[in-house]
């Protein structure tokens, strides 16, 4: 007698564990589907209190009582690469500052993030570095911590000074010049000058409401 193949007649797996896994794989389905539907809105929550938060700095929360998290759109700087997110805050509906949330790659080191708060007219309300990368003891006094040299672009404008002197005073500008860090100084300038300018342009398509975050 020819000796059995064993690959021939395959074991059969049992249709009761079959259903038994599947119906193991279907509650924890539910379950997952459950556990996130539970905690989407905290993180979300979370999410949004991190980054007001942030725009605080810039922008006292008492000026606005709309969720200036999820009141934004985006808007094309020119001469910067990636278009910049703005937040937009209102009180009782009403346009009350923007915040420009952009990154510039002219700086010594590589990036630097601004966040820049303006009014409605564009006129800074005050400008902060968050991310960055320069230099410990000469660039890095680009943060409020740091020195107080940020503090000078406040209730500026593109008619405060004019256009062209948004410049350091190093290169004939208006503004102030960290020691040791022309290169930095000159690329937190250009970003604000550049922002505003921007601004401007987009005028009143900045306060639009619609589906989705459009770029102006």
């Amino acid at each position: 007698m020819p000796e059995q193949n064993e690959q021939s007649n395959p074991p059969r797996f049992p249709v009761r564990s079959a259903l038994a896994l599947a119906g193991i794989g279907l509650t924890a389905a539910i379950l997952l589907a459950g556990l996130n539907e539970l905690t989407r809105e905290p993180i979300q929550q979370a999410r949004d209190e991190r980054a007001a938060a942030k725009l605080n700095q810039v922008l006292a929360p008492e000026r606005y009582n709309n969720l200036i998290v999820q009141d934004t759109t985006r808007l094309r700087i020119d001469g910067i690469e990636q278009p910049a997110r703005v937040y937009r805050a209102r009180n009782d509906g009403q346009p009350v500052a923007a915040i420009i949330d952009m990154t510039t790659a002219r700086g010594y080191s590589g990036d630097i993030r601004l966040l820049i708060a303006l009014t409605p007219t564009a006129e800074v309300i005050s400008v902060r570095v968050v991310e960055h990368r320069e230099t410990p003891g000469l660039g890095d006094k680009i943060e409020r911590r740091r020195s107080d040299w940020i503090d000078q672009f406040a209730d500026r404008s593109l008619g405060n000074p004019p256009r062209d002197q948004w410049a350091s005073d190093k290169r004939g500008g208006e503004f102030d010049t960290l020691t040791s860090a022309t290169i930095t100084s000159t690329a937190v300038i250009d970003a604000v000058a550049r922002s505003l300018a921007s601004f401007e342009r987009a005028g009143d398509a900045i306060w639009r409401t619609g589906g989705g975050e459009s770029e102006l």
